[in-house]
């Protein structure tokens, strides 16, 4: 179990994380909140940021599904789901982010928007769009100015059994928001994202899957998602977010007990 991977690289913005931004002098140009910027004048930047921090519009591509706070929630708690980011309240006071692989703000941003959002461009300094979120997540402040932890487990290995009950708790929190619920795939975010476990279930079928590596199949799936090119569109749930103890719960509530 190590920290993340730095993000890759291609032209000027990433691809790779989970955890979003950074302070506004190293990155968001001349423009401040409140300010003009170089694409028009900024009327209520606050607003306009968490406009976009609430829209899949932050990202032009038609294959986004996700919102900032599809992954990130304001506060802690504030949405009561487990969500894979952390918190944002406090995030504009932190020295780093990524699980410590970015310091810069506008290239950690635009490692989610290119990653998870398919933006093919990144965001140029004072651009309307990033002060208006910056801005917002400035209005967020003090809450927690630490580095959020963030370990991505690498190798992958079984989890001891778990309880059916509790992860039908667990499942609802952080899984039924994007993947619907377990077996209708009711409510799923998109027809993109597999009705679990059925599709998955199909996709990585006999003969050349056994009931257990279909089991590691979920595993690895759940703890490196697309950000360690596993495919797909999801993000990882680190360690942090989601123990192993808990992944063991979602998988007995779903049936995947490689048995």
């Amino acid at each position: 179990m190590t920290e993340p991977r730095a993000p890759r690289r291609s032209g000027s913005h990433a691809g790779g994380g989970a955890l979003p931004v950074l302070v506004a002098s190293l990155v968001f140009g001349c423009a401040s909140a409140g300010q003009a910027s170089s694409d028009g004048p900024e009327s209520d930047p606050v607003a306009r940021g968490q406009a976009l921090f609430e829209s899949k519009g932050f990202s032009p591509s038609a294959m986004n599904l996700f919102r900032c706070d599809s992954c990130h929630d304001r506060a802690p708690g504030a949405s009561g789901l487990r969500k894979t980011g952390a918190s944002l309240a406090g995030v504009t006071l932190r020295p780093t982010f990524w699980g410590g692989q970015e310091a810069d703000l506008l290239r950690a941003i635009d490692d989610c928007r290119s990653t998870f959002m398919y933006a093919s461009r990144p965001l140029e300094p004072g651009n309307a769009d990033a002060d208006a979120l910056y801005a917002y997540l400035a209005s967020l402040e003090p809450g927690d100015a630490e580095p959020a932890p963030f370990t991505v487990v690498r190798e992958i290995e079984n989890v001891a059994r778990g309880d059916a009950a509790r992860g039908a708790t667990t499942y609802a929190a952080a899984c039924a928001t994007c993947h619907g619920a377990m077996h209708t795939g009711s409510g799923q975010l998109s027809d993109r994202v597999p009705v679990l476990p059925e599709d998955t279930l199909l996709e990585h079928a006999a003969p050349g899957y056994t009931p257990r590596t279909q089991r590691l199949v979920f595993i690895e799936k759940t703890r490196h998602g697309l950000f360690l090119d596993y495919g797909g569109d999801m993000p990882p749930f680190s360690l942090e977010t989601l123990a192993d103890a808990e992944l063991a719960d979602v998988l007995e509530a779903l049936g995947v007990l490689g048995e």
